[in-house]
């Protein structure tokens, strides 16, 4: 058959039906037909028999398509079955709940979303924390501090006097040097 006189759509068509990538220029997709054929010894020259294969590739699709739905439509039984079980079950649990005091509820509750116990206001608080984080700002300046070892300014100049010395500012005779200066150049 002489694929260079189809358009690209009956290209696409033709190798989709023969399993073939669709993606390309029409270049392509005639040599991807041409090749297909020459692997399955078709001859391309009669239009007749790709007619007649074309016809029977449907007919095949349609029979697997009505498979695929009875198919589907047991596994749709298979659900509906198990969807039928399931409120047998709950009614049992509902009709248990109904004479069970307030407080064996609430414990039937708590063991089905993991509660373990009765938390006081600073247990939720610290579980909080620990879920989301610290809150404040200062609650984070001050655990930024303690990760990188941030001192504040009281404890820098502490460590500043250790290791340079305290500064002469106190002392007398530095403060009659200062006044005398003062004097001298006319400052007062």
């Amino acid at each position: 058959m002489n694929y260079s006189a189809l358009k690209i759509d009956e290209l696409k068509e033709l190798l989709k039906e023969r399993g073939l990538s669709v993606t390309g220029r029409k270049q392509q997709l005639v040599q991807a037909l041409v090749d297909y054929d020459s692997e399955r010894g078709q001859s391309g020259d009669s239009v007749a028999s790709t007619d007649g294969a074309v016809s029977m590739q449907t007919e095949q699709k349609s029979e697997e398509s009505l498979g695929d739905v009875d198919s589907e439509m047991k596994v749709e039984g298979e659900e509906q079955d198990s969807g039928e079980m399931s409120p047998k079950k709950q009614a049992k649990c509902m009709s248990d709940i109904s004479l069970l005091s307030e407080q064996e509820r609430i414990e039937l509750r708590r063991r089905r979303f993991g509660i373990c116990e009765a938390l006081t206001d600073a247990d939720k608080r610290a579980a909080r924390l620990k879920r989301f984080g610290t809150a404040s700002e200062d609650e984070k300046r001050k655990l930024r501090q303690a990760r990188f070892a941030v001192t504040s300014e009281a404890d820098k100049i502490k460590s500043r006097g250790v290791r340079f010395g305290v500064s002469g500012l106190n002392d007398p005779d530095l403060e009659k040097k200062i006044k005398a200066r003062k004097l001298r150049f006319g400052l007062k």
